[in-house]
């Protein structure tokens, strides 16, 4: 008997189970990987490291914490190391596992401050790893940024790299820079690192160093790229690859893979031809953030291709330059391993959470079910895809999701998402948001708007534009749905996005009325205090809005929907964490102040804390109370 399903509901944001950050061992058997599930009742995820077996298929848990991630394999195959942080503690942990000694996992390293990236060396007696030292109550201040998103503030010291004895337990100090050590690479010899040091005040830009991990001599050998994932070392320990961009086209510029000779000479762009951005944009609130950088495995470099509403999994081939799609299809795919002609990678869709897949010479084969206890239960609707042609002949590509029981002899209100980034996507990954309106009712639609990641730069780059063409595209696009699809309320339509999308919200309720209530969160209503407070806007709002305050004052004003207040007539709830210093929460708090003068309906939902995705990473209990009020607010105004 086929089991009863029901529909989606808030609390089930809870109930599913990520699963992801594969590490293939070195001899290829075991495939280390990370399950975190969500604890409702104590308010907290809990995360351990399991290890899957390619002989006898086996899956197995191998640590009980609940707060281990990041997983890497000593160089013998025999033991693995992993961090752990409990927020409770306050503490960051790196831990070692003997699988040989079948023993609990021991502790090597603990501290107050940040692990963002740890490494073994090649003869597996160190762990190098970076290390921010413990925050302080007391902030002296003498330089922007002083605080970064999700990390917190920075004003007590850059980042630096470290070296621990596993015999010793001894920690020497191997970089005293002046600004962050934002990611490193050891030779496969052990001899050499290579390291990613931020600018002073852009820490989105970096310069490349080479190490000498013994003397400390370093030597620059490549300057001013914007890249988050750390670099590879090819085999034979001659070049350094590098996933990202040189700002060409600003932040609209696509990601490139470079390839940095170590005896010295110019970065070469392998893949100047592609047509797409390389990396994941791509929109999920189902998974674990992952950077997941370039892999290079004997003459061939892996890496994540973001094509349309996809994110495929590529290589380009060393010697012929020729690049190839591994996994293909409409998938999201979120990290990878490879090792020899072994394949293991993580991914979902539009209808089903992010689950761990292998690939060998046979075919592609799922290794792990998490989810399926509950999509056995629970109704998903199947987004539809759909293109039309906005009024300067540009296809824009866009997925509506029906409400579930859709009857066609009904009318329904609809709600518009729109991302944040700009530069980022929706595509086919799985959004339980979206899941959980068309479950109450609610027709969803989402597009790629002007702006978008998954398509060309010249698509991409609306810098100094914000709220022009992308707002022309979302409003077309709107209309086209309306016209298609006769069964939405064109009286009962509501919009919310985040980030960029919280911006665009707030940018259309300063510019229509044709919405009956709409949310924005972490969006930014000012972009003057967008640039003075915010981690990024002295060369985010730079480069997308066009130089600072005082040179072009007129564009900071007109890109401001804060100064059109008085036009809004739209029930508008603004959602912000506190500690959001990406687009900080004074950005929704000036909004509202706003239009509560003026006598406007509206609301501010504020998080204690949670950064600037609090939606997604925050505490469960703020994420389910998130998703309540949502509901609550789009309830009150559109099924009226």
């Amino acid at each position: 008997m086929k089991a009863r399903t029901r529909k989606i509901q808030v609390e089930d944001v809870g109930r599913f189970v990520m699963v992801d950050c594969p590490a293939i061992s070195p001899d290829g058997g075991l495939v280390a990987f990370v399950v975190k599930r969500t604890l409702v009742t104590e308010d907290r995820y809990n995360s351990n490291i399991w290890v899957y077996n390619r002989k006898t298929g086996k899956l197995s848990q191998l640590t009980s914490g609940g707060s281990a991630y990041s997983p890497a394999w000593a160089p013998d195959g025999m033991k693995f190391a992993f961090l752990s942080c409990k927020a409770e503690e306050g503490k960051t942990n790196i831990w070692i596992m003997d699988l040989e000694g079948h023993g609990a996992p021991v502790p090597v390293f603990n501290t107050r401050g940040r692990i963002p990236q740890f490494y073994w060396s090649p003869d597996g007696e160190h762990i190098l790893f970076l290390h921010r030292t413990e925050d302080k109550d007391i902030k002296e201040i003498d330089d922007i940024p002083f605080w970064i998103d999700g990390e917190g503030f920075i004003c007590q010291g850059a980042t630096q790299l470290l070296r621990l004895s596993i015999l010793s337990g001894e920690v020497e100090t191997l970089t005293r820079a002046e600004t962050d050590i934002r990611a490193f690479a050891c030779s496969h010899k052990g001899d050499k690192a290579v390291l990613y040091r931020a600018h002073k005040r852009d820490f989105y830009l970096c310069d490349i160093f080479l190490m000498d991990v013994e003397t400390g001599a370093i030597k620059e050998i490549g300057s001013g790229f914007q890249t988050f994932v750390p670099p590879v070392w090819s085999p034979d320990d001659k070049y350094i690859l590098i996933q990202g961009h040189r700002r060409e086209r600003g932040m609209a510029s696509h990601n490139n893979l470079w390839l940095i000779p170590v005896d010295g000479g110019q970065p070469r762009n392998l893949t100047a031809r592609l047509q797409w951005n390389i990396g994941n944009s791509l929109y999920c609130d189902i998974r674990m953030r992952i950077s997941q950088g370039p892999v290079w495995e004997d003459k061939c470099m892996y890496f994540l291709l973001s094509e349309g509403g996809a994110v495929k999994l590529a290589c380009i081939n060393v010697d012929s330059g020729e690049t190839r799609v591994i996994v293909d299809g409409n998938v999201g795919v979120n990290s990878f391993s490879v090792k020899g002609d072994y394949l293991v990678f993580s991914k979902g869709t539009d209808t089903s959470p992010i689950e761990l897949w292998e690939k060998t010479e046979e075919g592609e084969r799922r290794i792990t079910h998490f989810n399926d206890g509950l999509l056995k239960h629970v109704n998903i609707a199947t987004p539809e895809r759909f293109t039309f042609e906005a009024s300067d002949r540009q296809a824009i590509e866009g997925w509506i999701i029906k409400p579930v029981d859709f009857n066609q002899n009904r009318r329904y209100p609809a709600i518009l998402w729109i991302h944040g980034g700009p530069k980022s996507k929706f595509g086919y990954g799985f959004m339980h948001e979206f899941q959980l309106y068309a479950a109450n009712g609610y027709a969803v639609l989402y597009l790629n708007p002007r702006g978008s990641d998954g398509y060309s730069e010249d698509f991409a780059d609306i810098r100094k534009h914000f709220g022009e063409r992308d707002y022309q595209d979302i409003m077309e696009g709107l209309d086209w749905v309306l016209n298609t699809f006769p069964w939405i309320d064109p009286a009962r339509l509501g919009v919310t996005g985040i980030s960029y999308g919280g911006f665009m919200t707030n940018w259309i309720v300063t510019h229509t009325n044709r919405f009956a209530a709409a949310i924005s969160e972490e969006g930014i209503s000012d972009q003057l205090t967008m640039f003075g407070t915010t981690d990024i806007g002295p060369f985010f709002n730079k480069d997308v809005i066009g130089g600072e305050p005082w040179s072009n004052l007129e564009k900071y004003l007109e890109k401001s929907p804060l100064l059109r207040a008085d036009r809004v007539k739209t029930p508008i709830m603004f959602i912000h964490a506190m500690d959001d210093f990406r687009c900080g929460v004074d950005q929704s708090i000036q909004f509202f102040t706003a239009l509560r003068c003026l006598g406007r309906t509206t609301k501010l939902l504020l998080l204690q804390a949670g950064g600037h995705i609090v939606g997604w990473t925050g505490k469960p209990s703020f994420r389910i109370e998130r998703l309540r009020q949502k509901l609550l607010w789009f309830d009150e105004f559109l099924k009226k």
